[in-house]
């Protein structure tokens, strides 16, 4: 009778409770048919997958979608998506219920909401969809919605969740608008952050030029030499020759870091410490302390719940030098680097993520044990006075310590979930040319894939806005 119980324990573990999925292998063909430059295979994989999709992943879904038809082209389908993301994201909200799904079960059963800085992504692409558009008016909406968000996050979080392209770019459509101050301000809070620049330099040189503003001209003179101008025929010209236009060149470059399991929870000593102690803490609170001993030995098997970011394109992200007419312009500055952000933020606040686990971690597993106390009495009810003694009883509860600790296991487990299209980082080169067709390329190096025009046309009056996607496929 007693085997016959104990595999009943298990089986109702396993069934009961589920593994939780890998968003890597959910997303793999989406995502490999996007970085084949497939795009008529992956756009309808992404939608049918936030068609099929639980609301709680839908945000996520919308990103990797907005992102594809970004990649391809389609600023418009792209902003229509990511509008829907925008919309999601600023009202999403965790139902109580969700809420106290994911403390009991696991964390995979509450909604994708994103980090802070990955929020303001999305505003950011709509921004670059609408300048690639050449709606700089739209442009400047977002740009400026974008500029509420990082002044929020400027006094709540670390100076590297700052998107310093963003307010690069913001500045570039301000000038271009003619609204000087507000470049000015975006150029000031790049100093801020990242101290002396020759982009920066340059940029603060154009502009005084652009105002006539005589004092900007002499403070920033030493940026003049950072000034990049040409000729039809590539020769270097004075930035107040007549008839020039900008080309700004937006590097995509790379494949974002992406979310990895760190492994064995109890392989942590730190993690392991802390749990051990919580659970018999709370364990001896709930008076079930007499089947913890099979539950934490059932843990090792369970996987530590924070998972951890790992780089992925080292050699798709290095910066790269772009030519025209075969002229060599140099490399853009890296001035939004997603992938440093991602792992910053989760190395920056891994103790703190323990100490918020154990707490959740120490109910599931206390939970799972009262579940088998009053298992294990109902069977010990069930076994008649004759077959009552220590060594079953003391089996019994062990068995069911056991099956409990491997049920709860089995929702232990890392959050894979993250934003696996978007790009490792964002560089940023500006030129000025004069009015014309040219030929365009950049340094490719081994294995690297990318959208990058073969020739550019040059409008006078008109900036140009280049959105290069670049990465590497090597497994």
């Amino acid at each position: 009778m007693l085997p016959k119980i104990l595999s009943l324990f298990f089986l109702i573990s396993f069934t009961t409770f589920g593994c939780a999925s890998d968003y890597g292998k959910v997303i793999e063909a989406t995502e490999n048919a996007y970085y084949s430059q497939d795009y008529d295979s992956a756009i309808p994989s992404i939608r049918g997958l936030y068609e099929d999709a639980a609301s709680k992943d839908q945000l996520l879904f919308l990103m990797e979608a907005g992102m594809i038809f970004h990649t391809k082209g389609d600023f418009e389908t792209s902003n229509k998506v990511f509008k829907q993301a925008e919309e999601l994201s600023d009202n999403i909200k965790t139902s109580l219920t969700k809420e106290g799904l994911a403390f009991l079960l696991s964390d995979n059963e509450s909604n994708y909401t994103g980090e802070d800085f990955e929020r303001v992504m999305i505003k950011f692409f709509i921004a670059l969809n609408f300048m690639a558009l050449g709606d700089m008016e739209n442009s400047k909406i977002y740009f400026r919605r974008m500029d509420f968000e990082l002044k929020e996050m400027k006094f709540t979080a670390a100076a590297y969740r700052q998107n310093n392209a963003a307010r690069l770019l913001d500045a570039y459509v301000s000038e271009k608008l003619g609204k000087y101050n507000d470049a000015r301000v975006q150029f000031k809070n790049m100093e801020s952050l990242i101290n002396s620049s020759p982009t920066v330099a340059s940029d603060r040189f154009v502009l005084a030029l652009r105002e006539n503003d005589s004092r900007d001209m002499g403070k920033y003179g030493k940026g003049a030499a950072y000034v990049q101008a040409f000729s039809n025929s590539m020769q270097k010209v004075n930035i107040q020759s007549p008839n020039l236009s900008e080309v700004v060149i937006i590097h995509e470059a790379g494949k974002s870091a992406i979310k990895e399991s760190r492994g064995k929870l109890m392989d942590d000593e730190y993690f392991a410490l802390a749990l051990r102690g919580a659970i018999e803490i709370a364990a001896r609170a709930d008076g079930a302390g007499v089947s913890v001993a099979g539950v934490l030995a059932t843990l090792s098997t369970a996987e530590n719940p924070i998972p951890i970011y790992r780089d992925r394109d080292l050699e798709g992200s290095r910066k790269r030098n772009f030519y025209i007419n075969g002229v060599e312009i140099g490399s853009g500055d890296v001035l939004n680097d997603y992938s440093d952000t991602a792992i910053k933020n989760f190395n920056d606040n891994y103790k703190a993520l323990i100490t918020k686990n154990v707490t959740s971690l120490a109910v599931k597993v206390v939970a799972a044990v009262i579940a088998s106390e009053a298992a294990a009495k109902a069977i010990e009810s069930g076994l008649g006075d004759k077959n009552k003694n220590d060594l079953v009883s003391g089996l019994i509860r062990l068995a069911a310590g056991a099956a409990a600790g491997l049920a709860t296991a089995q929702v232990i487990g890392p959050d894979l979930r993250c934003w696996r299209t978007i790009p490792s980082n964002f560089q940023i080169k500006r030129v000025f040319l004069e009015p014309g067709e040219y030929s365009f390329n950049m340094d490719q190096g081994t294995g690297i894939t990318t959208n990058a025009p073969t020739t550019i046309k040059v409008e006078e009056g008109k900036p140009l806005y280049i959105n290069v996607r670049s990465y590497t496929n090597n497994p």
